[in-house]
C-alpha cells in the first residue's frame, strides 16, 4: 500500500501543477520500477506450474513479481496493471483539458470530481486515504496585532453594519486592539442614545451587538470618524522604541483607546523600568505628544 500512497500524492501534485499525460505516466512507471532485490521475469525465464522459477533466485523478503510483457506488477498481494493505469491517466487529463476550456465557475469542482473518479478506478483511495472533496484545510489562529491595512479594513466593515446605515457611529468608553488579531469596541446604540452595545472583530467579521451597562454615556463618547484604527501601529512603534532605551522595560504588543470627557487617549501611558518610570502620551493620530521621566 506504500506504493499506492506514492501514486496518490503523485497524481495530485502533478495534476495541480498541470504536467502532461506523458510526464505523469512516466512517473507512474518509475514508481513501480523494481529494485535489485525484486524478482524479474523476462523472455529467458519462465514459471513452472508449481510456482518455482527456473534460473531465478527467490527473494527472502516480500514477494514482488514484474511481468514486463504484460506490464503487470504484483507487490504485497496488490496487482496493478500499468497499461490500464496509463490509459486511464491519459483519459483523465483529456477530460481535465476539456473542463479547463469551459472556464466555468464550476470548473474547479468538476476537475476535483474527475480526479477522484480516477483514484477510485485505480483503487488508490484505500488504506485510509481521503479524496480531494473530503480534505479540509486547517484554519490557523492569527497571531499578532492586525496590520495597518487590516485595521483600516476592520474600521470600514464596522461602518457598514446594518444597524448604523445612514447613521453616525459614536464610540463609547473604549476600543481595544489585541495581539491575537481581535478588536473590542463599544458603540452608542443607534436608536436609544442612553444605551450602548459591545462588538468584537475576529477572523474578518464583526460580531452581533451585546448589550452593556452604560454609565456617564454623555461624557464618554467620541465620533468614530475622528478615530483611525491603523494609528494603533504608530503608538506601538513609538512606545517600543522608547521602552528599548529604558533598562528593564518591557515592550507592548497591544494598545487601546480610552474615552473621557469626550476626548480620546491612547494607552499605555507609562513605561516602567527596573530603575525608572516614564510618562508617555500620544496625539489622537498616534504620534508622540510627550515623553518625560517621573520623579
Amino acid at each position: 500500500m506504500k506504493n499506492f500512497r506514492k501514486i496518490y500524492g503523485l497524481v495530485l501534485l502533478l495534476s495541480l501543477f498541470g504536467l502532461s499525460c506523458k510526464q505523469i505516466t512516466k512517473s507512474i512507471n518509475e514508481t513501480f520500477q523494481p529494485n535489485d532485490s525484486l524478482v524479474r521475469y523476462n523472455k529467458e525465464n519462465s514459471f513452472k506450474q508449481n510456482g518455482a522459477a527456473k534460473g531465478i533466485t527467490k527473494p527472502s523478503s516480500t514477494t514482488s513479481i514484474e511481468r514486463q510483457q504484460e506490464r503487470i506488477i504484483v507487490k504485497n498481494d496488490d496487482t496493478v496493471d500499468i497499461s490500464e493505469m496509463e490509459l486511464k491517466t491519459n483519459e483523465m487529463f483529456k477530460d481535465i483539458e476539456l473542463l479547463k476550456q469551459k472556464q466555468s465557475p464550476a470548473t474547479a469542482k468538476e476537475i476535483k470530481k474527475r480526479v477522484n473518479r480516477f483514484l477510485k478506478e485505480m483503487k488508490l483511495e484505500e488504506g485510509g486515504l481521503k479524496t480531494i472533496d473530503t480534505e479540509k484545510s486547517t484554519i490557523k489562529t492569527k497571531k499578532g496585532l492586525l496590520s495597518p491595512a487590516e485595521l483600516a479594513l476592520a474600521q470600514e466593515r464596522l461602518k457598514k453594519i446594518p444597524q448604523y446605515r445612514n447613521k453616525e457611529i459614536i464610540v463609547y468608553q473604549s476600543v481595544h486592539f489585541y495581539d491575537n488579531g481581535a478588536i473590542n469596541i463599544m458603540l452608542r446604540h443607534p436608536v436609544n442614545l442612553q444605551y450602548a452595545d459591545a462588538y468584537e472583530y475576529r477572523y474578518g467579521e464583526w460580531s452581533l451587538p451585546k448589550p452593556v451597562l452604560a454609565r456617564d454615556i454623555e461624557g464618554r463618547t467620541f465620533p468614530l470618524s475622528r478615530i483611525h484604527f491603523e494609528d494603533a501601529w504608530k503608538v506601538i512603534k513609538i512606545y517600543n522604541e522608547k521602552a528599548a532605551q529604558i533598562e528593564g522595560a518591557v515592550p507592548t504588543n497591544s494598545v487601546y483607546i480610552s474615552i473621557w470627557d469626550n476626548d480620546m487617549r491612547w494607552f499605555p501611558r507609562s513605561i516602567n523600568g527596573t530603575r525608572d518610570r516614564f510618562d508617555i502620551q500620544f496625539n489622537d493620530d498616534g504620534t508622540l505628544k510627550s515623553f518625560r521621566q517621573e520623579f
